[in-house]
């Protein structure tokens, strides 16, 4: 297992699912984490639980990242891994999806992380480099009918992570920058976006997405497991690369 104790992370949406199994994994490691999250009373909780800090973050303002990263800065000195992992699972067809839900969608999900790595760079440059993790998702990849707005998202996250991760390599930030396009996994994000279907939509939804994996639905640890790989130096030699963990749904 490597040694993170030199470690300071920054996970958005890390009061549950993916972000708060990272958390979890990284804190084992030996570093130190701070969750970013809008939900203040879970983020406390959990915070508190394991052994973080916590920090309120909603991605789509540029102050809140500022403030974030200002915090971090004040009382860590330094930061060197970043999680971009919050995110919203809007599900609609082109006739459904209203543009209200697009654009917030795109907001939360690629400007969020945009802004994730805009902002933390250059602590992380100061700190000596570091990893950038952004979370994508096989529908950046891969797609179904109701997923217009979510794989828009997803799919700029991952063609937009190349683009950083060229960039920070260019002017030498010694900042690595990848992205996870994880599978179905038991989260409150894929629990959330079923729930916005009647019973008869989500039952078919799920038999042709979640019903075709192979390997079945993830635990948010097997999906943090190779977050934290991409964060540690066992993966020192790949940036602008994304790395899928889906139990085989994108293998067919």
């Amino acid at each position: 297992m490597v040694d993170m104790n030199q470690q300071v992370a920054l996970i958005s949406g890390g009061a549950s699912g993916i972000g708060l199994a990272t958390a979890k994994k990284l804190i084992a490691r030996g570093a130190s984490v701070w969750i970013g999250d809008i939900q203040e009373t879970q983020g406390e909780k959990v915070a508190a639980e394991i052994g973080a800090h916590y920090v309120h973050l909603d991605v789509t303002q540029e102050s809140d990242w500022i403030s974030a990263i200002d915090q971090i800065k004040d009382q860590a000195g330094r930061l060197t891994q970043v999680v971009n992992n919050a995110g919203i699972g809007s599900l609609g067809n082109l006739e459904s999806v209203t543009v209200e839900a697009f654009t917030n969608t795109l907001q939360v999900n690629l400007v969020g992380v945009f802004l994730g790595c805009k902002i933390a760079a250059p602590l992380m440059e100061q700190s000596g480099g570091g990893s950038i993790v952004n979370v994508s998702s096989i529908f950046g990849m891969v797609s179904d009918q109701h997923a217009i707005a979510y794989s828009a998202s997803k799919g700029g996250v991952r063609t937009m992570t190349k683009a950083i991760a060229l960039d920070l390599n260019a002017r030498a930030t010694g900042i690595r920058v990848n992205s996870i396009h994880p599978g179905f996994a038991d989260t409150p994000l894929v629990d959330g976006a079923l729930a916005e279907f009647d019973a008869e939509e989500a039952e078919a939804f799920a038999l042709r997405t979640v019903g075709k994996t192979p390997m079945g639905v993830a635990s948010p640890k097997q999906i943090a497991r190779a977050i934290v790989f991409l964060l540690s130096e066992d993966s020192d030699y790949m940036t602008g690369s994304e790395l899928v963990v889906d139990g085989g749904y994108t293998a067919q």
